[in-house]
Order: C-alpha cells, then structure tokens, then sequence
C-alpha cells in the first residue's frame, strides 16, 4: 500500500503594516520631503481603496442606511479637513453632518446611540483626547471610523502608513482629506444617494491627482513670486464652504511660517473683519465660489482652478479636477507658499520632537 502525502495548508498570517520610510533622502528636510513626494503618497493611499474601478472600505463594516447622523471631529490643522468633510457627506450621503475639535467634542453633548457615526482625524490615538472620545464613543454604542497616520487597520481604522516628520502638516493633511472625501463618495454610493457612474468619474479623477499635483509643484517658482509679493503685515485667508475648510489649513501653515498667529474668515463675515491694510487669499474651487469671493473682496491673492476666467493678474491657478478634489491642489499650493516664507524666516523646518 502506497503511503499518502499529507498537504497542510499554511493560514495567512496578517501582516503587519511596513513601516514607511522616515529619512529625508536627497531632501534638505522633512516638510520639503513631504510636500514634494505627495504625488507618490496619495496614489498608494488610491490604490489601497481602489479595487476594479471602485472605492472599496468594506472592511469597515458599517451599514450606511442605519446613520441617521455624523460627526467629524479633528484636532489643529486637521479642523479645516472635517470641515470640509462635513459639508462633503453632506451633499454625497445626505446625512445631516458637523464637524468639531476633538478638545470640545469631549465636553459637548452630542447625540451618541447605534445611528450615530463618529469619524476621528488625527496623527495618532495616543492623544489623550482621543483615547477618551474613542471611549466614549464605544460606551455610547456608535459607531467609529479612525483616520490616523500609522496604527494597526481594522473594521474602525483607516491607516494612513505615514509617519510626519515635518514641523507642520502637509501630505499628512492632504491624505487625511483624501481619504474623507473617498468615504464620502463610497458611502453616497452605498447611500443611494450618487450613482455608480459619478463614482466612476470622481474615481478617475483621485487617480489624475498624481500628475496634477506634480503640476503644481513644477511650478514653484510661480508660486514663489506670488508669496514674495504677498504683505505678511496683516494677513487674512478666506473661502466659502470647501474653501474656507482650506482657508483654515492655510492659516494654520502661515501661522507657522510667520511664527504668529493668522486669520482665517468666511467671506462673508468679512466684513467684520477687513480693513484697506489688510492682504487676502482667497480660495474658490469652483466658478459660483469665485463669484462670491470676488463680490466681497477684489483686491486678493485668489488661489484657483483653471477653468475660471480670472480678471487681473493676482492670482495663481492649478490644473483643475472635480470641484470636491480642487481642495487638495490648492493646499499644495498654500504649502509651497508657507515653506518659502518659513526658510525666507528661518523658521525650524523639522519636527525636534521626533
């Protein structure tokens, strides 16, 4: 009698996330590093969620239609990102949506049960607003996603696989804003509330940010001379909806690269606020945006895409997407400008608490 073989069968093991690469190569330092290998960032970040033409977070395990409501909560620059993702899963999900600083998340009163969604941006869980809003929210019975730069992925973590090493957040805020506006487009789908096909499209779209933020950091120098010709003295960033989300982001990058604090402003609360001294940038991601900005304010830096007509010549424009993506070439845009004026300052590039 022949003896039989035995075939065992190894399980697969899960993998443990590879750490990502935290040297500066041929960079003079990590916030240049980060803004210029965005491209690269972004697109492995895509191909992760991108399986057959479709944005794929199944893993999640959250049942859209039982979300009656959502929370964002993120904390420094990452507000103006659930900001914008507040008014993203809005209009694509079509669930009432709000967006709030973890620090007062902790002691509002927000409605937490099973119909409840609580979306957390943050470089990492270890904070200890975070631990503690992710403990309340597991005790309340709602449900949670985590956006956060390196933990391990499970059915509430989105992991980022990218460690910051820079002084201020750059591709960190872009993949964070990234990575929101892909759930908003994944569960509007699941939602019912966008088709199939404008899917397809803005999915097609995510996979051209490669070459268009290439685009922009190709030209530098442009944007460089605008920066040069920009009054720091007093200084104001404006936008509506999206854009003031990335006006915000913008007034956190030059706070850093001015060392003091910057404004941002709606544009329509700006007439609170403007005085003939004062030096705008202002943020339009789409044609009716522009309107209203240019209605309130005529003399500023407008940072917009290339389908809109501009009318002088103070301005710098960017190789256009679909307006829920525009946000993201105009932040590398807002990055380029603050890292010039950072060095020109001679600002601390590098994180020294890493």
């Amino acid at each position: 009698m022949k003896s039989q073989k035995r075939i065992f069968i190894k399980k697969k093991k899960h993998l443990k996330p590879v750490m990502p690469s935290v040297d500066k190569g041929h960079f003079p330092d990590f916030i240049r590093k980060e803004i210029f290998t965005q491209p690269e960032l972004i697109n492995a970040l895509i191909e992760r969620y991108v399986r057959a033409e479709k944005i794929n977070f199944d893993y999640l395990k959250i049942k859209i239609d039982k979300i009656k409501r959502i929370y964002l909560v993120g904390d420094g620059e990452n507000y103006g990102c659930v900001l914008a993702g507040a008014y993203n899963f809005e209009v694509l999900v079509d669930i009432p949506s709000s967006a709030s600083l973890i620090s007062e998340f902790r002691f509002s009163n927000p409605v937490l049960d099973k119909s409840t969604l609580v979306i957390m941006v943050s470089r990492s869980k270890d904070d200890e607003y975070c631990t503690e809003t992710i403990k309340r929210v597991n005790e309340s019975g709602a449900k949670i996603i985590e956006i956060f730069n390196f933990e391990p992925e499970n059915n509430t973590a989105v992991n980022l696989n990218f460690i910051e090493k820079g002084a201020v957040s750059t591709a960190g805020y872009t993949m964070r804003y990234t990575v929101l506006s892909m759930l908003a487009l994944y569960f509007g789908e699941k939602n019912q509330v966008i088709t199939e096909l404008y899917v397809k499209i803005a999915t097609k779209m995510l996979q051209s940010l490669h070459g268009k933020i290439k685009y922009v950091l190709e030209n530098e120098y442009l944007i460089r001379h605008m920066a040069e010709k920009i009054s720091t003295d007093k200084l104001i960033t404006t936008g509506t909806n999206i854009d003031f989300a990335c006006a915000l982001y913008t007034s956190h990058l030059f706070t850093f690269a001015l060392n003091r604090n910057i404004c941002a402003s709606p544009v329509g609360e700006l007439r609170f606020l403007k005085s003939d001294t004062d030096t705008i940038i202002g943020f339009a991601s789409n044609e009716n945006f522009y309107n209203v900005l240019i209605k309130s304010v005529k003399d500023a830096l407008k940072i917009v895409p290339k389908n809109i007509t501009v009318n002088d010549s103070f301005f710098i424009d960017y190789d256009d997407t679909i307006p829920l993506f525009n946000p993201i070439l105009s932040a590398v845009v807002s990055q380029l400008m603050a890292y010039n004026i950072a060095k020109e300052n001679n600002i601390i590039l590098d994180n020294q608490n890493n």
